[in-house]
């Protein structure tokens, strides 16, 4: 019987080493505090999560941008190879990251000089802050005209409700930015904002709302190489300090 017994011992002793040689130690020592972060380190997290709050790389339409503003009219003014290249630069100098890569690349074409192309150099560098402000009201003016066009040539992508979310973008920065700050409504931001809300398009009159999209980014433009003819070569935001200065 006493022989029974200490085989029977040493039988569960061996099925005990047998387990503890296929049990994940590191596993049960890491959930133990303290001991188990130097036992079993956590995992790093994977690249996707990472990833999460980076802002993704500013990428820019690979376009002649000395064609978008031409002398002469265009054969066709709504042409998508000219309006998909606007849109997707509108589009990517809404951020602060994006207007400085945008702005230095128009920098590279309209030069030193903003006032021998005011349209071109509109979306040009300036080192002035409240000018820089302008040109983002400029900016929306000019997305608004690209979805308008893309919209009556039945792009792929554009609707009615791109073209009025253009618009919409607009009526705020015409009631609370810089621009509503410059007076009464004789002056040319004034009349930029009402030319660049104008709603004709809904009425069946789009050739009337583009041209009128037109008059208000030259409007812009104009008044933009006023206040800083001289292209600069890095772009200024303004800070909360920073006073905006109505057009002289």
């Amino acid at each position: 019987m006493v022989k029974k017994a200490l085989f029977a011992l040493i039988l569960v002793a061996f099925l005990g080493t047998a387990r503890c040689y296929h049990a994940d130690l590191g596993a049960a020592f890491g959930s133990a505090p303290i001991v188990g972060g130097m036992v079993q380190p956590p995992e790093t997290a994977p690249a996707y999560l990472k990833a999460v709050g980076t802002p993704a790389p500013v990428t820019l339409p690979e376009a002649d941008l000395a064609t978008w503003f031409p002398a002469e009219p265009p054969a066709d003014p709504y042409s998508p190879a000219t309006w998909q290249g606007i849109q997707a630069f509108a589009t990517a100098a809404q951020t602060p990251d994006g207007w400085a890569a945008a702005c230095k690349k128009v920098a590279e074409t309209a030069g030193t000089d903003r006032a021998a192309n005011p349209k071109l150099g509109a979306l040009a560098c300036s080192s002035n802050p409240t000018v820089t402000q302008f040109q983002a009201f400029a900016v929306q003016v000019l997305g608004a005209q690209a979805s308008l066009a893309l919209w009556v040539k039945g792009d792929a992508g554009s609707s009615l409700a791109a073209v009025q979310a253009r618009q919409a973008e607009l009526r705020v920065t015409c009631a609370t930015s810089v621009v509503a700050r410059q007076g009464p409504a004789t002056t040319p931001w004034a009349e930029a904002c009402t030319k660049a809300l104008d709603a004709s398009y809904l009425s069946g009159d789009p050739p009337a709302t583009f041209t009128a999209l037109a008059a208000a980014y030259e409007l812009a433009a104009n008044e933009i190489a006023k206040q800083d003819p001289a292209i600069a070569t890095e772009p200024a935001f303004a800070g909360a300090a920073a006073t905006p200065t109505a057009v002289p």
